[in-house]
């Protein structure tokens, strides 16, 4: 059983940090650091999303490990799933329309890269994704399947980097991983639907990521064209607070009964 987890592990490892090696052996040494420097700031940034991940990662992989009967587990396991866009695209946006001010954390001559943060926020995104997507094949202990889910993505990674990052840079390898994690997400899901099919509610995980991504493109063309500078920010917060009203509505969440039961927790 464990063995395959720990090739996939050790794989999804090297598939997550080699990016940083790439840009040091495909690029001229007088620009390799430079452009590592300022990828490597862009990804820090992007942590806060990777936080939520591990935190998500902690919590379910225990409890869809437990032994529920297998249509309990289908139909939280699909839940599970939509909720997770959900809550993702949320910090999504909230970390890709405020940028500039996230942006802060890292040294001033580091933020030139700061317009990749949404791509690398997606393929943080996309983690989560086939995460969710990989639950039943460790329930059904056909952990094999995780080592050709990581290495379909350590292959995109390599090939990706090698033919973007040369021309790109920095730029490349954040389009390489957001296609890396993308191909484990097909393969997951394929996967899934031939062995252990889940009824995902793809309709409104779609609905969630077309509106996220419209709303961060809309605050894109906003920026451009507004004539007061710094009014952006105040149509960031009020296109922000749209998505989360539209989530909440859409899923009937009573966020008074919500927020009682965090504090009495």
């Amino acid at each position: 059983y464990s063995l395959p987890l720990l090739v996939g592990g050790l794989t999804g490892t090297a598939n997550e940090f080699i990016d940083r090696q790439l840009i040091k052996f495909l690029l001229p040494e007088g620009v390799a650091m430079a452009q590592l420097g300022v990828y490597g700031a862009v990804t820090k940034i992007a942590v806060v999303m990777m936080l939520f991940y591990q935190i998500y990662r902690l919590a379910a992989e225990p409890f869809f490990l437990s032994n529920f009967k297998k249509s309990d587990f289908v139909a939280m396991n699909a839940a599970a799933l939509k909720y997770y866009v959900m809550a993702s695209m949320v910090i999504f946006l909230c970390i890709a329309l405020f940028r500039d001010a996230f942006a802060l954390i890292v040294g001033r001559e580091f933020r030139e890269g700061i317009f990749i943060l949404p791509v690398v926020l997606g393929a943080n995104v996309l983690s989560g994704v086939w995460l969710n997507l990989s639950f039943w094949y460790k329930r059904e202990e056909r952990t094999q399947l995780a080592v050709w889910v990581t290495f379909t993505g350590l292959f995109f990674t390599v090939v990706m980097n090698v033919a973007l990052v040369p021309a790109l840079g920095y730029v490349g390898a954040a389009w390489a991983r957001l296609a890396s994690e993308a191909a484990m997400v097909g393969v997951s899901y394929w996967l899934n639907r031939r062995y252990y099919p889940t009824p995902y509610d793809l309709r409104r995980i779609g609905e969630y990521v077309a509106l996220g991504l419209g709303v961060f493109f809309a605050s894109a063309v906003f920026a451009r064209w507004l004539p007061v500078r710094g009014a952006e920010y105040a149509v960031n917060g009020v296109l922000f607070g749209l998505f989360g009203l539209f989530a909440v509505r859409r899923e009937h969440i009573d966020v008074g009964r919500l927020l009682r039961s965090v504090v009495k927790r």
